[in-house]
């Protein structure tokens, strides 16, 4: 049997599942194992029986992994500890190895046998660690004693895995070991002679090389760290160990340096600390660096007496061209953003990646004008140029919120928080435009948030409904179908404006479960009506961009068919021209998918967009619905009412149904009907009306009514 000593591990978690987890694991290796839920029972633990190795969490209660290794260095400082914990908290990972932890995992741990390498390789260089140290405590002993065993000790500081260097009083090298050879690229014959100093790499200050040659001098053993540099230039790091050897009287004859190549350990740390402070896909600074950097920036504000300014901006339509085109795209596109704006601001100024798809920016003060919303403008306007990714042009506009410090805000904390508050402003604006912030929109910022709290559970408590309203055939004066709208009654019976919670729902992906209760709702209210002798009314549903963008539109749409029984002619569905004038083959097969189904597909909004004749005509897209905006106004707006006239010849050319939203005067009615616009819908004959008043108002239509109003 063997008699080697099985090896001892200490894990230490306040999580029962996780230090069970590394128990099995390395009970299996053949370790003896120890488990602590804290630092305070890990270090009873300790003292009572002395692990080889230790895995500890960082945010336990009680004591902490910081404060654990803190403690355990006064304890044995050549005691390997591995760190496991969150990978979003990289800044304790930086702490904990500098504390003198001796290697670093996150969880969680996906693979267990990573965890295995890292142990095994802590273990390899304690054991180095305390051979090295023998090596030290011995050397003295060994060279006075000038016996056979100066040759065992030759040997094995020949046979180390460190480097080891010996010199005069004078710090004039008179021996140095293979390693040192092997890590320095010089031979033997090229340093013996010279100074330690042809290592210098001028990355440490003469006053650090001054304190080292101080305390050696003085006797005593100096460690530390050293960034010296090779014999082809390449820079390394070692951490150092350097101390006097001393005759029989007592005297300093030479000095000893035992120094291992950190420069793998140094790399990690930090990349570990690139990685805490830059956004790895823009090379920006990222939300921590920017915090720092705004605190610093404060303090000298403060101290010269100066203003600055923060703009908070988020790209407006980066979901969409994240579900078009795919996250690689626009992870493309935002590294483009980003460069943009580094050109744009040059060196002075601070740009960073917040998160996500926003980016902030603290201008250079010497670069503001007088005028800051000229500059904002600037900035917007800049963004709003077109991108080229991947040969193909993408326009991606953004919504700016700006700040004033300290007017705004006199903490990091106010001020990117009111930075906020003015960018999702800008957003409730309409987007692609510049918002500044006042204190009124604090209020309306906690308004919102109690809203989008209601709308989570709005349908469940059967707060929304729908009302329908008309549309009419100018032909015939029937009613030949209504548009779905929908409504939402709060407990208190409020009714909230679409205009206000429409959007929340879209940024809160809310519209996919209400869009499709909406679509259900609307069909099978259709198939009531028609069962009560409400017949050849088609019902239209409006579309949101994130529905449409669904690979699954088409399915739920034939199931939602299928479910209420409602002929398919009897469905249109409309869409809007931003979510479908992409030309692109995914944008083609949706529509394609969803017309094989037999219903219909209107343009809603049209001519708010910037749509292609050419590309229009390929879409499988039977009606356009004319903006309101434009039928409002055509009657006193000469480009308004050419803008109308262009859409109906334009849908009378390509053999489209024209809708005209909006309508409310007998002379736009006039108009409308003189331009041989085929269907109208608006107050003029009637408001959006619940289940019971629009099954009223059908019943008691006389088509006559808009002959009569035309005449």
């Amino acid at each position: 049997m063997s008699s080697v000593k099985p090896l001892r591990l200490l894990t230490i978690d306040d999580e029962a599942s996780i230090r069970n987890s590394i128990s099995v694991y390395f009970e299996d290796c053949g370790f003896v194992i120890d488990e602590a839920a804290d630092g305070v029972q890990g270090l009873e633990i300790v003292n009572r029986q002395r692990p080889d190795i230790v895995v500890t969490d960082l945010r336990m209660p009680r004591m902490g992994g910081h404060e654990f290794i803190e403690a355990l260095r006064a304890i044995d400082d050549n005691l390997p500890v591995v760190v496991v914990s969150g990978t979003g908290i990289i800044g304790d990972a930086i702490e904990a190895l500098r504390l003198g932890a001796w290697d670093y995992i996150t969880k969680p741990i996906q693979d267990l046998a990573e965890l295995e390498l890292i142990v095994g390789r802590c273990l390899e260089r304690a054991r180095l660690i305390r051979e090295n140290r023998e090596y030290h405590e011995n050397l003295e002993m060994l060279v006075a004693q000038r016996s056979a065993e100066i040759r065992k000790l030759f040997k094995a500081v020949e046979q180390s895995a460190n480097s080891v260097i010996i010199t005069d009083v004078n710090g004039i090298i008179e021996y140095v070991n293979p390693k040192f050879t092997d890590t320095t690229g010089y031979s033997i014959d090229e340093v013996v002679g010279q100074r330690p100093s042809v290592l210098k790499s001028g990355k440490q200050p003469e006053s650090f090389y001054r304190e080292l040659w101080r305390s050696i001098k003085s006797g005593n053993v100096w460690r530390g760290e050293l960034c010296n540099r090779r014999k082809n230039g390449e820079l390394f790091w070692e951490m150092c160990s350097i101390a006097p050897i001393r005759d029989e009287l007592g005297n300093i004859t030479d000095y000893v340096a035992i120094k291992e190549d950190i420069t793998e350990r140094k790399r990690y740390e930090d990349q570990l600390a690139y990685q805490a402070n830059y956004d790895l896909l823009t090379g920006l600074p990222n939300r921590y660096y920017l915090q720092g950097f705004l605190e610093a920036h404060l303090c000298r504000l403060n101290q010269e007496c100066l203003y600055a300014t923060l703009m908070m901006l988020d790209i407006d339509n980066m979901k969409f061209i994240n579900d078009t085109f795919g996250h690689a795209f626009g992870d493309l596109l935002l590294k483009e953003i980003a460069e943009r704006l580094k050109t744009l601001y040059g060196e002075g100024s601070f740009v960073a990646r917040f998160v996500g798809n926003q980016f902030a920016i603290i201008p250079d003060i010497s670069s503001l004008p007088e005028n800051l919303a000229e500059h904002a403008e600037i900035l917007r306007k800049a963004l709003n140029e077109v991108y080229m990714v991947k040969g193909t042009e993408v326009l991606a506009t953004a919504s700016v919120g700006v700040v004033a410090y300290p007017e705004d805000g006199e903490t990091v904390e106010n001020l990117l928080k009111n930075a906020e508050v003015a960018m999702y402003e800008a957003k409730k604006q309409g987007k692609n435009t510049v918002a500044f912030y006042t204190s009124e929109l604090n209020v309306q910022v906690e308004n919102r948030l109690s809203m989008e709290t209601r709308l989570h559970k709005a349908l469940a408590r059967g707060e929304f409904s729908i009302h329908y309203q008309p549309q009419i055939c100018l032909n015939t004066g029937s009613i030949i179908g209504m548009e779905a709208l929908l409504r939402w009654q709060t407990e208190s019976d409020t009714y909230i404006s679409p205009a206000q919670f429409i959007p929340i729902l879209e940024e809160t992906g809310l519209v996919l479960e209400v869009g499709e209760w909406v679509l259900n709702e609307a069909c099978r209210q259709s198939v009531v009506w028609e069962q009560r002798g409400l017949k050849d009314l088609r019902v239209s549903v409006n579309i949101s961009a994130l529905q449409f963008m669904r690979s699954d539109l088409d399915v739920t749409v034939r199931n939602v068919l299928q479910t209420s029984g409602l002929d398919p002619k009897k469905l249109c569905l409309e869409l809007t021209e931003s979510m479908i004038m992409i030309d692109s083959s995914r944008t083609m097969e949706k529509l394609e998918s969803l017309t094989k189904l037999g219903i219909t597909l209107s343009l809603d909004d049209f001519g708010t967009g910037y749509s292609s004749l050419e590309y229009l005509g390929r879409l499988p897209i039977h009606e356009l619905k004319i903006d309101q905006s434009f039928v409002r106004r055509m009657s006193n707006t000469k480009n308004d009412a050419a803008v109308v006239n262009t859409i109906i010849a334009m849908g009378h050319g390509l053999g489209m149904d024209l809708v005209a939203e909006g309508v409310e005067t007998i002379e736009q009615l006039a108009y409308l009907n003189e331009k041989k616009c085929g269907y109208i819908q608006g107050f003029l004959f009637s408001k959006p009306l619940p289940v019971a008043e629009f099954e009223n108002f059908c019943m008691a239509w006389v088509p006559d009514n808009v002959l009569s109003k035309i005449k």
